[in-house]
C-alpha cells in the first residue's frame, strides 16, 4: 500500500508541474461551467415558454363561444413536452424533435419541428454541453495527461530500476492510474455539484427520481474516465515511443466517438429503415381506406356498423335513434384512424427498436456509445422519452376527439345537424394535458439485456493491464 500511495503522489507532483496541463484544466472547467449555465439558461427559457403557451391554449378553448362539437374537434388544441430536469445536462435528441404537438379530430400531427430521421449525431459534436464535454473533451485532455506516464519512465531510465527496486509491476499500474481517477473526480465532481444544486434550488421540484438519475450519471461518467485511464495506460505501456503512444491514442479515440457513432447508425439505418412522415401517414390512409369510408353510404364496414347501432339501441331506422347517428359514424371513424395509427407506430417504434439493439451488439468495444445512451436516457432526452410523448398525446387525443363526439351524438338533434351549436360550458369540462415523465426504470429498460457488457469491458481492459503478456512486454522493452 505505501508503494502505490509513493507511486500515486509521484505522478500527481509530476502532472501538478506542467503549467499547460494545468492550464487545460482549468479551461475545461471554464468551459464546462459556460455550458451547464447556458443550457440552464436555455432550459429556463423554454420551461416559461411552454407555460406561456399552455396558459393560451388553454384560456382559448375554454373561451370558445357556442359551437357545434365538430367544429371544436377541428378548432383543434396542442399538448406540449416539458423539458426533462436533467435536459439541460444532456441535450440528447432535443435539438433534432419537436416539443408541441397540434391535436384535431381525423389526423394524428407529428411534434412541430420535429424530424427525428434527418438529425445527423455528428451535430453533436458541435453542441456545447455539459454531456459532449465529458463524453469527447475529457478523454483528449485525459489522453494529454497520461499518454506518456508509462512510456516516459522507459525514455527517462527510470522504469529499470524501479523494477529492480522490487516494485510490482501491478502496483506501479494502481498507482498510476489511482493518480489520474482522482484527477477525473477533481474534474467532473464540481459539475455535479452545480448541476444538483440548479435543480434543488430552482423550484423545479427535486425528488429522489431525480437524485437517483444525477447520482447514476456521476457514477456512468467515472466509469467512462475508468475505461480511458485504462486504456491509456495499456498503450502507453506497450508502444516505445511517446510519439506513437500519442498518435495510437488519438486514432482510437476518434474512431470511437466519431466515426464509428456514424458507421454504426447508418449501417443499422439502412438494415432497419424507418418510414418518413409523409410515407408513414400514407401508409395510415391507405390502412384506414381499406377498413372502410364513414364518407361512402355504401361501405360494407360502415353498413355493418349501422346494423349493429340499430340492433343495440332496438329500433329499425336511424330517425328512431335516441342520439345523432352521425356522431356514432365519426367517432367509428375516429377509433377506425386511431388503432391504425397505433398499430403503424408501434411499427415503426420497433424498427428503431431493432436499430437500438444493433448498435448495443457494440456496446462492450466501445463504451462511448453505451454511455452516451444510458447519458440521455437517465436526462429522459433520447428518442424512447420523445416516443413516449407522442404515445401519451394520441391517447389524450382520442379521449377529447371521444368526448366532443358523445356531446356531438347526446346535444346535437340529426335533424338540425349543421345549423346546432351546443353550450359554451361544455368546453370548460375537458381535462388539460399533463404529460407523465417516465420513471427511472422506464428510462433504463432498453439496458437491461446490455448491462454487463461495460463488465466485458472492465475485464478485458484489467486483464490487459494485468496480464502476464503485457508484463513481458513492459519487462522487454525496459
Amino acid at each position: 500500500m505505501k508503494q502505490i500511495r509513493a507511486i500515486f503522489i509521484h505522478e500527481w507532483q509530476q502532472k501538478r508541474r506542467s503549467d499547460l496541463l494545468i492550464l487545460l484544466f482549468i479551461t475545461m472547467q471554464i468551459l464546462l461551467l459556460i455550458a451547464l449555465l447556458t443550457a440552464w439558461g436555455q432550459f429556463k427559457h423554454t420551461l416559461n415558454q411552454q407555460q406561456s403557451a399552455q396558459t393560451i391554449v388553454e384560456q382559448q378553448w375554454q373561451q370558445q363561444p357556442e359551437r357545434h362539437p365538430h367544429r371544436v374537434a377541428h378548432f383543434g388544441h396542442f399538448t406540449f413536452r416539458p423539458p426533462s430536469s436533467l435536459s439541460f445536462f444532456d441535450n440528447g435528441v432535443n435539438h433534432f424533435v419537436g416539443n408541441a404537438i397540434y391535436i384535431e379530430a381525423h389526423k394524428q400531427n407529428s411534434a412541430n419541428f420535429a424530424n427525428i430521421q434527418d438529425s445527423d449525431v455528428l451535430l453533436r459534436f458541435s453542441e456545447l454541453s455539459v454531456a459532449n464535454i465529458l463524453l469527447l473533451c475529457w478523454p483528449l485532455l485525459l489522453i494529454a495527461l497520461a499518454y506518456n506516464s508509462m512510456v516516459t519512465e522507459r525514455e527517462t531510465g527510470t522504469l529499470r530500476p524501479l523494477l529492480s527496486m522490487n516494485i510490482p509491476l501491478t502496483r506501479l499500474l494502481i498507482g498510476k492510474g489511482l493518480a489520474y481517477f482522482v484527477v477525473s473526480i477533481l474534474f467532473i465532481f464540481p459539475i455535479f455539484i452545480c448541476t444538483f444544486g440548479l435543480i434543488t434550488f430552482s423550484g423545479l421540484g427535486f425528488n429522489v427520481d431525480t437524485l437517483l438519475r444525477i447520482l447514476t450519471l456521476f457514477v456512468l461518467y467515472l466509469a467512462y474516465c475508468g475505461f480511458w485511464i485504462g486504456l491509456i495506460l495499456v498503450i502507453s505501456s506497450v508502444v516505445k515511443y511517446s510519439s506513437q503512444a500519442l498518435n495510437i491514442l488519438i486514432a482510437i479515440w476518434f474512431l470511437l466517438t466519431i466515426i464509428s457513432p456514424r458507421l454504426l447508425a447508418d449501417i443499422a439505418g439502412e438494415s432497419y429503415p424507418q418510414l418518413n412522415r409523409n410515407a408513414f401517414n400514407q401508409q395510415i390512409k391507405q390502412a384506414i381506406n381499406q377498413v372502410g369510408d364513414s364518407h361512402n353510404p355504401d361501405d360494407p364496414h360502415f353498413n355493418d356498423f349501422k346494423t349493429k347501432v340499430l340492433a343495440q339501441y332496438g329500433v329499425n331506422h336511424i330517425e328512431e335513434l335516441p342520439v345523432n347517428y352521425r356522431a356514432l359514424v365519426i367517432q367509428e371513424g375516429e377509433r377506425i384512424s386511431s388503432e391504425i395509427y397505433t398499430r403503424l407506430y408501434q411499427q415503426q417504434v420497433e424498427q428503431l427498436r431493432k436499430q437500438q439493439s444493433m448498435l448495443a451488439n457494440w456496446y462492450w468495444i466501445n463504451p462511448y456509445l453505451l454511455v452516451r445512451d444510458i447519458s440521455m436516457a437517465l436526462s429522459a432526452t433520447d428518442v424512447w422519452h420523445f416516443y413516449d410523448f407522442e404515445q401519451q398525446t394520441e391517447a389524450h387525443r382520442f379521449a377529447r376527439i371521444s368526448k366532443l363526439n358523445k356531446i356531438h351524438a347526446e346535444h346535437i338533434e340529426r335533424e338540425h345537424d349543421s345549423s346546432s351549436k351546443a353550450d359554451s360550458t361544455h368546453w370548460q369540462d375537458f381535462e388539460r394535458f399533463e404529460y407523465q415523465v417516465p420513471s427511472l426504470s422506464f428510462s433504463l429498460a432498453p439496458f437491461k439485456q446490455v448491462w454487463f457488457m461495460p463488465l466485458i469491458c472492465f475485464f478485458l481492459i484489467g486483464g490487459l493491464l494485468f496480464s502476464k503478456i503485457l508484463r513481458r512486454r513492459i519487462y522487454a522493452l525496459a
